[in-house]
């Protein structure tokens, strides 16, 4: 995979569903929260966009319909969610530290992405504190 397409994303589309505001995605109840928890808790490495794992064109699913990434970006709505809530998602982590991506890389997502207090998170499952408003 191309690092330069996995970071190319730097806000979130407009119906992310961390996009603040209207337009989101609707997801079931606790699911935004789940991914944002997982996030946090290094369960899970990243969140990719949904633009990116559904192309039209079927790159990122094989003959018989199974999803395999190839051309896939971060999703910049969670990665802002994430630093907002006081941690980087382990691969935004990484891609810092390795110089791939700059520290600031999704600061511009985080005017346009929801805030943690908006969200029921399990803090305590993520040792982290809510952060101050």
């Amino acid at each position: 995979m191309d690092v330069n397409r996995q970071f190319g994303l730097r806000k979130p589309c407009s119906n992310c569903p961390f996009r603040s505001g209207s337009g989101s995605i609707e997801l079931q109840k606790g699911r935004r929260e789940g991914i944002i928890e997982d996030l946090l808790s290094g369960k899970t490495t990243t969140f990719p966009c949904h633009k990116t794992v559904y192309r039209e064109d079927g790159r990122n699913h094989d003959e018989d319909g199974n999803y395999t990434p190839n051309d896939v970006a971060h999703c910049p709505g969670a990665a802002a969610v994430c630093r907002k809530a006081g941690r980087d998602s382990v691969v935004v982590q990484i891609a810092s530290r390795m110089r791939f991506i700059d520290h600031d890389h999704y600061d511009a997502a985080k005017g346009e992405s929801m805030e943690p207090e908006d969200l029921d998170i399990d803090w305590e499952r993520v040792h982290l504190s809510p952060p101050k408003q």
